[in-house]
């Protein structure tokens, strides 16, 4: 039977004698060691190979007390010979190191050593052997591998079909996908993956106390900030640091979050010096100040794999929130018979307790409904950014006073303006008309260019129960197929400025002269009555053909007896003012970086997507700009000067320096100078290396891609909580001073800063407000707009997934924005989609060799294609098929084009990448 399996099975034979010769030799080397080798060397080999075995001995005694084995474990010794590709087979077998496992006694290895010598000769006649080094498995499976420390690979590898046996030093091999992690980047040398994974298991920390939060916050031992969470690896998070010149606390697991989500406001301690990584400082959440997020999340249901299950398990689709424990009590009815039904149904679930960092326990609040549906993945994206879209009671509609005609007493003291050229201009379908223009040619030859803004302030009475409740809402949301108004929407017909219509504004006047330097300025609550409401296409079209005649054809109804030429003349000086205001605020350092923006066009009765367009800013969207921004610049100064601790103000801070040396070091690999000194210098360096060729729109898409990334949130905040004036500074538009004032029928910060205006001017009492009150209502605005802009992002997204399902196969162009080891993230040009290209979606065989932040992907020959390499990095322009992933998510696969194979005779289908938008 023995010599029966040793032809059968002449690998297994093979092997067995190698571990039985590799003992005879590792008892020889011990006898010899010292006769054979240099004293010195032999001194620091012996003390190098017990400092490595101690070390694992420790570790391996560490996991089996853990586990409760008493067993005694083994003293390993290994030692590692090169070979190369002209070793004798004699002296490959028995220079190869093997594992020795079985504990095989001193006794036997002269019965092993005569054995294998045998045997050596009629193995050669059985097997052909070659040695050869790893360098790819295209044509190879890989059964085993160890020792990847020490940098060298022990295998049992089929090449082609011929058995070989070998040993190769690992050094940047292809094979191994952790070659090229930079070394201690996240976690330090001494911690292994197995030890990171058992961490992720522990119990949390408890929090410390109130008491010990206020000491070492007076000590600074102790950190305060706000947590955000990678969102494609949850165990990554950070929290700013107030240093601009350090980079961001790092927290590097679960366990070290300590429960806290999204948002959170959080306490930090600093891990020790030796835990801190290459790029950030490390710490630990010790206490939650602030539950900011609300502990739901929208997600699946799973039934447990345990038969008789109690529990089920609720998966988030947001992998910053746990996986949660779902007891029977709370399961949907008929769960447990039909739960494969229950697949893609998707349900809002509640976070109750959270123990440790790999599941948490929780209840199920609500069922949203079936996946895929456009109707019911725009209600979860609504409840998974926890935005309130509940509709106003009736009670609520009761506190809005009468808004169908203007009481007399508000002529008395509001200026009276319903008698000139006054009109609006906005996107054509919008409904939310805040601002209106004008402009007036004074005796002295300036200009008198008035900005007006529906005075909704006036309406919502302050304190009552319907402030209270816009207060939370805080914006409107604006979704692909729906709006949800932030004030009832009785009181925002009531406050638009509809053509033909009184209604109550807050205007700003400026003086101004042919070049736009303003003379004067001043404030006045007024009444209006708007002309005519002008689309952008208007504006656009009297900005492109000024010296044309117009015909009443080509607007809509002129109001109030002003004639087309009217329209027309405002128009145009208008322009020729914004046109001077913007040249000076370029030359100030205005950095301007916009993500592409998608209108869709909707199926009346289904609501689909028939098609989409990107939104174009031109010179008319830049007119009503400059003015508006104007006015938020000169209201900001106005109320900071009446009210220094109180002023409701907006300030960008500047990227984090860390941030920017990045992007500078990263860019001048290919060849591009950032200079990053100022949101100047950053202007001017964006503006050098865009041209309006294919090749400049794509350096344009990654250029600001990148420095978009490492820009910082605009924040409101109190005037007061502010420690000098340069934190009121805006980068992004290089001003002093900046607020929002001309948006309150769809943002709450614009009327507290109307209300702040009006005292100053006398229009109403003092507000009795104090900088905690104010910064309170400043944080809750903050979360609700960044909350409604996600909402608003996956909502476009979502459409987008939806048309490139029904419109399959959709392929575009993209370029490449960040490379990495096994991935790389593209832009798509028409869209300004990013999707991530994963390695396992190439062919089968397909290599990738990471260098340098350059992908190299060779491809193999594959039926009737031949092979491909191609190169992937920074800016490189690829054809990637799109996909829809899930709900609102995208997922691309890389088209690669391959030469066919001369002789083939099979007709080759390629399929169609024409699509139009």
């Amino acid at each position: 039977m023995a010599n029966r399996r040793k032809l059968d099975d002449p690998v297994t034979e093979v092997f067995r004698q190698i571990r039985l010769e590799h003992n005879k030799q590792i008892y020889q080397q011990h006898c010899n060691m010292s006769a054979n080798l240099n004293k010195n060397s032999n001194t620091q080999s012996e003390q190098k190979d017990k400092e490595v075995q101690s070390s694992k001995r420790t570790r391996r005694r560490r996991r089996q007390k853990k586990r409760g084995d008493e067993t005694q474990e083994d003293s390993i010794s290994t030692r590692s010979i090169s070979s190369n590709s002209n070793t004798s087979l004699s002296s490959f077998i028995s220079g190869l190191v093997f594992e020795n496992k079985n504990k095989v006694k001193q006794n036997e290895y002269s019965s092993a050593s005569t054995s294998c010598t045998k045997n050596i000769g009629s193995l050669k006649d059985v097997l052909h052997f070659s040695i050869k080094p790893v360098t790819d498995n295209i044509n190879s499976i890989f059964l085993r591998k160890r020792n990847l420390t020490q940098k060298f690979i022990n295998l049992k590898s089929f090449f082609k079909g011929i058995p070989c046996l070998f040993l190769s030093k690992c050094e940047q091999s292809t094979n191994n996908k952790n070659n090229n992690k930079p070394k201690g980047k996240r976690h330090s040398k001494e911690e292994s993956g197995r030890r990171r994974k058992r961490k992720e298991n522990e119990n949390f920390e408890d929090y410390i106390n109130e008491d010990q939060v206020k000491e070492g916050l007076l000590n600074n031992t102790l950190i305060k900030g706000f947590i955000r969470i990678n969102p494609k690896n949850s165990r990554e998070s950070y929290v700013n640091n107030e240093d601009t010149s350090i980079a961001d606390y790092f927290i590097l697991s679960i366990t070290d979050r300590n429960r806290a989500l999204e948002g959170d406001e959080v306490i930090l301690r600093l891990n020790p010096e030796e835990e801190w990584t290459e790029e950030n400082r490390t710490a630990k959440v010790v206490y939650l100040l602030q539950k900011v997020h609300t502990r739901k999340c929208v997600g699946t249901l799973r039934l447990s794999d345990e038969k008789d299950s109690t529990f089920a398990m609720f998966i988030p689709r947001d992998k910053r929130f746990p996986a949660l424990r779902i007891q029977e009590l709370y399961w949907p009815d008929r769960f447990r018979e039909y739960n494969n039904e229950f697949e893609n149904i998707l349900f809002l679930a509640q976070l109750l307790e959270w123990n440790t960092p790999d599941i948490a326990q929780g209840i199920l609040i609500e069922k949203l409904g079936e996946t895929g549906n456009l109707i019911v993945e725009s209600i979860s994206i609504l409840k998974e950014n926890n935005l309130d879209v509940t509709p106003f009671s009736d009670e609520l509609k009761a506190c809005i006073p009468k808004i169908d005609y203007i009481q007399e007493k508000e002529f008395e003291y509001r200026e009276d303006i319903r008698n000139k050229c006054i009109f609006t201009i906005d996107p054509a379908t919008a409904r939310d008309l805040d601002d209106a223009v004008s402009v007036e040619t004074l005796p002295n030859g300036n200009y008198e260019v008035g900005v007006h803004i529906s005075d909704a302030s006036f309406y919502l009475e302050e304190g009552t129960e319907l402030d209270q409740v816009v207060s939370r809402k805080a914006t409107s949301i604006y979704l692909v197929n729906n709006v949800y108004h932030m004030l009832p929407e009785e009181l925002c017909m009531g406050c638009s400025l509809l053509p033909g219509e009184d209604k109550l504004t807050f205007s700003v006047f400026w003086e101004m002269d042919k070049n736009g330097d303003i003379v004067n300025k001043r404030f006045a609550r007024s009444v209006i009555n708007s002309c005519a409401k002008l689309a952008y296409e208007h504006a656009q079209m009297i900005i492109e053909h000024s010296g044309k005649e117009f015909s009443i054809t080509d607007f809509p109804k002129i109001h109030n007896g002003f004639t087309v030429d009217d329209i027309v003349d405002k128009v145009v000086v208008l322009q020729n003012l914004a046109v001077a205001l913007r040249k000076k605020r370029l030359r100030n350092g205005v950095l301007k970086i916009s993500n592409i923006k998608l209108r869709f066009h909707l199926d009346p009765d289904t609501g689909e997507p028939i098609e989409f367009s990107i939104e174009e800013n031109k010179e008319a969207h830049r007119l009503i700009e400059e003015f508006m921004l104007l006015a938020n610049i000169t209201v900001a100064q106005k109320i900071y000067d009446h009210f220094p601790e109180l002023a409701f103000l907006r300030c960008h801070d500047p990227p984090k320096d860390k941030m920017l040396t990045d992007l500078q070091n990263k860019l001048s690999e290919y060849g591009i100078h950032f200079d990053t000194s100022s949101s100047a210098t950053v202007a001017a360096s964006l503006e050098k290396y865009i041209t309006d060729d294919f090749e400049g729109q794509c350096r344009d898409i990654v250029l600001k891609h990148l420095t978009l990334k490492s820009m910082t949130r605009a924040q409101y905040f109190c005037a007061g909580k502010k420690t000098t004036k340069d934190d009121f500074k805006h980068y992004a538009l290089s001003i002093p001073i900046y607020t929002h004032f001309t948006s309150p029928i769809r943002r709450y910060a614009d009327i507290m800063v109307h209300r702040l205006l009006a005292a100053s001017l006398s229009y109403r009492e003092q507000p009795e407000w104090d900088k905690d009150y104010v910064q309170a209502i400043a944080n809750n605005c903050n979360v609700q707009k960044y909350q409604a802009k996600k909402a608003g992002d996956a909502s476009g997204e979502l459409y987008l997934a939806h048309y490139v399902e029904k419109h399959q196969p959709f392929s575009e162009t993209c370029v490449v924005v960040d490379v990495r080891e096994t991935t790389f993230d593209v832009i798509v040009i028409k869209t300004g989609s990013i999707v991530r290209i994963y390695q396992n979606t190439c062919p089968r065989g397909t290599i990738w060799s990471y260098n340098s932040h350059k992908l190299t992907i060779n491809v193999p020959r594959c039926k009737n294609f031949d092979t491909a390499c191609i190169i992937v990095e920074l800016f490189s322009v690829v054809t990637v098929k799109l996909k829809r992933k899930d709900s609102y998510h995208l997922e691309g696969r890389l088209v690669i084009q391959r030469q066919p194979i001369k002789g083939e005779k099979r007709r080759l289908k390629h399929p169609k990448e024409s699509f139009r938008v």
